[in-house]
């Protein structure tokens, strides 16, 4: 009997150790795992509180939708002169509809507009032209697919759209005058504000890769909606994702985003409509 429990004691203890080690191993494994999740959530609630910061400021401010009107109250004899001169706001707001590129917000309905972001972007900028503050998914979605077929009929195929087919495709499917759709080309933060000042949204390709929104994953070329600034933000309705209402970047990244995909920009000179009730 005492030589059994000699020499049974010692590997129990042993059998002990190596349980002690697989449960730490299995602890620290876990910790490994889920680290990069944990991380993710603190960077999107960081950035979520940075939307919700510089959206603040803007109220507080009481810019909110005071950009157009601004403008609307520059003197007669200024505004009767072709190029005339552009007072820049610090602050600046245009109250855009939001649109997603998938407009019902599924994942079936993104299998169709896995490509739709120039689009859905070109589409804000008509909607808060015409007034239209409610669109809805249904009128979202069939205007964005028509658009695609408009594409494929005059450009041969639906593809990623630059400045100077951006403008062919707002003539020639909205039938804006052409001489009221404006290209910026190698535009600056500059020609941002101008633009946004006077009342304009601004339409505005990027590399998703630089830009870095953690809701949109996709590395390559994408377009978004401009419809706004603060002296160190660029406020976006980046249709890339549903939570990209009044969703900010700073300058530099935003900069250097769009200069990776040519570095021009657009924008419809024409007004909002006085809404009368209907959407």
């Amino acid at each position: 009997m005492h030589n059994y429990q000699r020499s049974s004691t010692p590997q129990k203890k042993k059998w002990q150790i190596y349980l002690l080690f697989i449960a730490l191993g299995i602890v620290l494994g876990a910790g490994l795992i889920g680290y990069p999740k944990i991380a993710s959530y603190i960077e999107r609630l960081n950035i979520e509180k940075t939307n919700e910061d510089t959206m603040a400021q803007i109220i507080e401010q009481n810019i909110l939708n005071q950009t157009v009107e601004n403008f609307k109250k520059l003197p007669e004899e200024i505004e009767k002169i072709k190029n005339p001169p552009v007072t820049i706001l610090e602050n600046a707001y245009l109250d855009v509809p939001f649109v997603c590129q998938a407009p019902f917000e599924t994942k079936e309905n993104w299998t169709h507009h896995e490509e739709s972001c120039e689009e859905a972007a070109l589409l804000q900028a008509h909607y808060y032209i015409q007034g239209i503050i409610n669109p809805t998914p249904e009128d979202s979605n069939n205007t964005i697919l028509d658009m695609i077929d408009w594409q494929k009929k005059n450009f041969g195929e639906h593809k990623d759209i630059y400045a100077n087919e951006l403008k062919l495709l707002i003539a020639g499917y909205f039938n804006y005058p052409e001489d009221a759709i404006q290209i910026v080309y190698d535009a600056d933060i500059t020609d941002i504000k101008k633009a946004i000042s006077q009342g304009y949204p601004v339409l505005v390709p990027i590399m998703g890769d630089i830009l870095k929104n953690p809701y949109y994953p996709y590395p390559g070329y994408h377009m978004l909606t401009i419809i706004g600034y603060t002296p160190d933000k660029i406020i976006t309705n980046d249709v890339g994702t549903r939570r990209g209402k009044d969703f900010s970047y700073n300058y530099d990244i935003f900069i250097k985003a769009t200069d990776a995909a040519g570095g021009d920009i657009v924008f419809i000179k024409e007004l909002p409509k006085k809404n009368d009730g209907e959407n």
